[in-house]
């Protein structure tokens, strides 16, 4: 057997490697995807106000004094927060939106009373949102 016979057998046995050319692709895209994940998941996930509840006060059976932190990102919007006030049963006894408007800090501390129709033993905040 001569050389070149070997050679192209060897050729027929192990031919050469394909050019995958759609895996380059498949990771460019994948690596592009990922960080479009990341960066706007993290932008967005930082734009809602929060609040929460810092003390109470059960003054009677029908009121409780609430002081409520609201945290906006952006001071120059206003927000809108929704308290409600449970019973020892957790069943809502009292419900209240409070409103923060725009500008000043992007901490705002509220005082507020929520009144109730049974003796209320803590207060939660609900949701929050933008307002306009």
């Amino acid at each position: 057997m001569t050389d070149t016979e070997a050679a192209a057998r060897l050729a027929r046995r192990y031919p050469a490697p394909r050019r995958r050319w759609w895996i380059l692709v498949a990771i460019v895209l994948s690596v592009v995807g990922l960080a479009w994940l990341v960066v706007s998941g993290g932008h967005w996930a930082t734009q809602v106000p929060t609040a929460r509840v810092d003390a109470f006060d059960v003054r009677s059976d029908t009121l409780i004094h609430v002081t409520v932190t609201v945290d906006r990102p952006d001071p120059n919007r206003g927000a809108e927060c929704a308290l409600s006030a449970q019973a020892v049963t957790y069943d809502t006894v009292g419900e209240l939106t409070v409103s923060v408007p725009p500008g000043g800090t992007g901490l705002t501390q509220l005082e507020v009373d929520l009144k109730t129709f049974k003796r209320a033993t803590t207060a939660v905040v609900d949701s929050c949102q933008w307002t306009g």
